[in-house]
């Protein structure tokens, strides 16, 4: 496996897929706020298809761009959950292969929606084999032959089960990235291109409250990773006229 879900045993482990089975301004992770509501039902996934692709490339420029020490990959408790996001989806991030069970809790505000990298991989001109790919067409085969080694993948929303995880497996366009130094694909700091091949889920509708969202999964070569986020939702701030 790779590492970028996380990329392989290094913090591959950020992989992402299931197959047959920061910048620092980014939206407060933390805004001091208390939850005006308890949990309600009514989140929903995005189905399938749709921009799962270019949400998949999305996230593989955020995890990425970190170094090793700071990624929210390397995070055990959700500190660093906050960092680089922006805009009105809130992504998610792997842990190393092997790591264990990790908990990390984070707060979001309404509307948000969540992006989940169940497990996957990634390949790239950065990275040696067999993560490496020379051009769209090897980036995009090598990634697809280590994203069909992923043997199980789970998540649950609030204590309900995903049906049907591998339905939601996706491969990204090529897109680049600037990789620090002491990255987590262990590769020269500078400009590559990358693919990242697993199963996303995107959970819209969070209300207000506190909220769970667990996945993971296992790899050919047993590795596994595990993780559960302990989301608290709050209200938007109110615009003042």
């Amino acid at each position: 496996m790779s590492r970028i879900a996380v990329v392989t045993a290094v913090l591959l482990t950020m992989a992402l897929m299931v197959t047959g089975a920061l910048r620092a301004t980014a939206q407060d992770a933390t805004p001091d706020a208390t939850p005006e509501a308890t949990p309600t039902a009514g989140a929903t996934i995005t189905p399938p298809g749709g921009d799962y692709a270019d949400m998949a490339a999305s996230w593989g420029q955020w995890i990425f761009s970190f170094p090793t020490a700071v990624s929210p990959a390397a995070d055990a408790t959700g500190v660093a959950c906050g960092l680089g996001q922006s805009g009105s989806t809130f992504f998610l991030a792997p842990s190393a292969v092997g790591a264990g069970a990790i908990t990390r809790a984070c707060t979001i505000t309404e509307g948000t929606s969540v992006l989940v990298p169940v497990i996957a991989v990634d390949c790239s001109t950065a990275e040696a084999d067999p993560f490496h790919g020379d051009d769209a067409d090897t980036l995009a085969s090598c990634a697809m032959t280590n994203a069909d080694a992923i043997t199980a993948g789970h998540a649950a929303v609030d204590g309900t089960d995903v049906a049907d995880i591998a339905s939601y497996r996706v491969q990204s366009p090529v897109f680049g990235v600037v990789l620090p130094e002491g990255n987590m694909l262990n590769a020269p700091g500078g400009v590559a291109s990358v693919v990242v091949d697993g199963a996303f889920l995107n959970v819209e509708g969070l209300a207000a409250g506190e909220h769970t969202i667990s996945y993971g999964g296992t790899y050919e070569s047993g590795g596994a990773i595990d993780i559960t986020y302990n989301i608290t939702v709050v209200a938007a701030p109110v615009a003042s006229s």
